[in-house]
C-alpha cells in the first residue's frame, strides 16, 4: 500500500506529495445509534481501465445513483467520472481540469477544487469555470480538499506554490454561498493535503506536510477562526478523517480525537490489520479505514477487514444509508482503478 494513502509528492521541481482528500459526509443526516455497525454486505465492483494514468483522490454522491469521482489524470478528459447507478462514465471531455478534490450539497451544486488555480461548479447539466485564484508572490494555487456543513459553509484547503521549488505556503478557502475567499492565516511553509470541519469545537483540522533537511515532516493543525495552532508533528504519518463532522486522526493504528485544543486517544487498534486513515463513516460504531488486507471496518466492537484485496490502495469513499462506495486502485498499474460499492443486505 502506498505510504499514507496517497499523500501528493510535494516537491515540484519541488517534488511533490503524497496527500488525499475524500468526503465522508452522510447525505442522510446524523446517525448517533450506538447499536454495532452493520458488516452484512454484498459487494460488487466495476472496474475503470483508461489509456492514461488515473489516480482518484476524492468521491461525492447525492444518492447511490448519482455518484461523483475526481482525481488526476495525464488527460484532463478522464479527470471526472459520474456513476448513475448502472454504469460509471468520464465526464470532463472538454474541460481544462486538474481535480484534486470534490463536494457537493445537491444535484445542480457540485463542486471541483483544482491544482491550477480554478475552481468549477457543475449546475446539474454541465460543468463550467466559476473562478480563477491567485495569491500574491505565488505561481499557483492548489485546491487538495473540501469540507462544508452546508452550501454556505464550505471550506477548502491546499496550497499555494512557485514553480521553481523555492517556497509554497499552506492556504484556507471559504463559500459564504456568494463567493470563494482566502482566509486570512499567518504564512506557514506547509501543504495543507485535509482538512475537515469539527461541529463539537468549531475547528477546522488540517493535515498536511513539509519538507526538512531531515525529510518530510507530517502535521495536523487547527483552525478555529483566529488561531492556527499546530497540534501534531511527526515523521509518522496522521490522517485526517471526520464521521458526521467529528473530527478522527489516525496516527499509525490510533486514533484520536481533538478535544480541548489537543488530540485525546479514543481508540486503539494495534495488533489488527488497521493501517489508519477514516475514509467514511455513519456514527462511532459504523466506519470505514483502511486495512492492509483490504477494506476495513469497526463497528462499535472491533476492527476487522470486511473486503480483501491483494495490495490492497484505497484512495477514496463515500457512504449512504444502505451503500458506501470504496475507491481502490491497482498500486503497480496506473491505467485500472476499482470502484468498490458495497450494499447492506
Amino acid at each position: 500500500m502506498k505510504k499514507s494513502i496517497k499523500l501528493l509528492i510535494f516537491q515540484f521541481t519541488f517534488s511533490l506529495v503524497l496527500f488525499t482528500y475524500v468526503s465522508c459526509s452522510n447525505p442522510a443526516g446524523p446517525n448517533n445509534s450506538i447499536q454495532p455497525g452493520s458488516r452484512n454486505y454484498t459487494w460488487t465492483v466495476d472496474t475503470i481501465k483508461t489509456v492514461d494514468n488515473l489516480t482518484f483522490t476524492s468521491m461525492w454522491g447525492i444518492s447511490p445513483t448519482d455518484v461523483w469521482a475526481a482525481g488526476n489524470s495525464s488527460w484532463p478528459g478522464t479527470a471526472i467520472w459520474h456513476y448513475n447507478g448502472s454504469w460509471w462514465g468520464a465526464d470532463s471531455e472538454g474541460i481544462n481540469v486538474y481535480p484534486w478534490a470534490i463536494i457537493g450539497f445537491s444535484d445542480n451544486e457540485v463542486w471541483l477544487g483544482n491544482t491550477n488555480s480554478t475552481i468549477w461548479k457543475y449546475n446539474g447539466m454541465q460543468w463550467q469555470q466559476y473562478g480563477v485564484y491567485n495569491v500574491d508572490g505565488y505561481d499557483q494555487v492548489w485546491l487538495i480538499s473540501f469540507d462544508g456543513t452546508a452550501s454556505n459553509n464550505i471550506y477548502a484547503a491546499g496550497s499555494a506554490n512557485k514553480n521553481n521549488g523555492s517556497d509554497y505556503r499552506g492556504i484556507i478557502m471559504q463559500y459564504d454561498g456568494t463567493s470563494w475567499k482566502f482566509v486570512n492565516i499567518p504564512y506557514i511553509k506547509i501543504g495543507f493535503a485535509d482538512g475537515r470541519i469539527d461541529l463539537n469545537s468549531g475547528s477546522l483540522i488540517l493535515e498536511g506536510t513539509v519538507y526538512d533537511t531531515t525529510g518530510w515532516i507530517n502535521k495536523v493543525h487547527a483552525w478555529d477562526g483566529n488561531q492556527l495552532k499546530e497540534i501534531y508533528s511527526g515523521y509518522t504519518y496522521a490522517s485526517v478523517g471526520s464521521v458526521q463532522h467529528e473530527v478522527l486522526v489516525s496516527i499509525n493504528q490510533k486514533i484520536y480525537k481533538y478535544m480541548n485544543g489537543q488530540l485525546v486517544l479514543w481508540k486503539d487498534f494495534s495488533n489488527t490489520d488497521c493501517i489508519g486513515k477514516i475514509w467514511c463513516g455513519r456514527s462511532e460504531s459504523d466506519f470505514f479505514m483502511c486495512s492492509s488486507t483490504g477494506i476495513g471496518h469497526y463497528n462499535g466492537i472491533e476492527f476487522e477487514t470486511i473486503y480483501t484485496k491483494t495490495n490492497p490502495d484505497i484512495s477514496g469513499g463515500f457512504i449512504f444509508d444502505k451503500d458506501v462506495f470504496i475507491i481502490m486502485d491497482e498500486p503497480n498499474n496506473p491505467h485500472i482503478n476499482y470502484m468498490v460499492h458495497g450494499k447492506l443486505k
